[in-house]
């Protein structure tokens, strides 16, 4: 999983995952199948086990609007570590955008579900007027999901703490 993290589906040579999981090339093969397959896996591994972590943040013991500014903060924070890959969605849409099955759908299904939970969040804070009642739910959900995205390419890209920590501080000051 790391390594197609890391490195996307064509950045990824064969060798590159034998050295990652210690095997041999009859072994992955038979274990696996083809790269393509074991590429799906691991996304599948991903979206199971890291992006789901992410989502839980959103359900934690704060307000409804606690947590979203705590999603928030935390999708920065991990642009900003050492061994940062960025967002394995994010990459998988921009490598398979063109592909309208697979790997690309499921990629599209686990960043609608994103959105969705932002909204459901954020519908929740506004109800109880924790949230502007001049802000709409669903706009600022996609707003979020585009942002996310947008520090991903700006923290593959290089960008510094300063930078991603002024677009996360930007960002929260819109959630009134």
């Amino acid at each position: 999983m790391g390594v197609f993290w890391r490195k996307g589906y064509d950045g990824t040579s064969c060798e590159d995952l034998l050295a990652a999981m210690g095997l041999n090339s009859g072994s992955m093969y038979a274990s696996f199948g083809d790269k393509k397959t074991l590429y799906d896996k691991a996304f599948d591994l991903y979206c199971e086990t890291m992006f789901s972590k992410g989502l839980a943040v959103l359900d934690g013991t704060g307000s409804p609007l606690e947590n979203v500014r705590a999603l928030v903060e935390c999708i920065g924070e991990n642009l900003l570590s050492s061994d940062c890959k960025g967002c394995f969605v994010g990459n998988t849409l921009i490598e398979f955008a063109a592909e309208n099955k697979g790997v690309a759908e499921t990629a599209r299904r686990v960043m609608q579900r994103l959105q969705d939970a932002f909204e459901q969040k954020l519908s929740e804070a506004s109800s109880t007027g924790e949230l502007s009642s001049e802000l709409n739910p669903k706009e600022i959900a996609a707003f979020l999901v585009s942002t996310a995205q947008g520090l991903n390419v700006m923290a593959r890209a290089g960008a510094g703490k300063e930078t991603i920590h002024a677009i996360i501080k930007t960002t929260l000051s819109m959630l009134r």
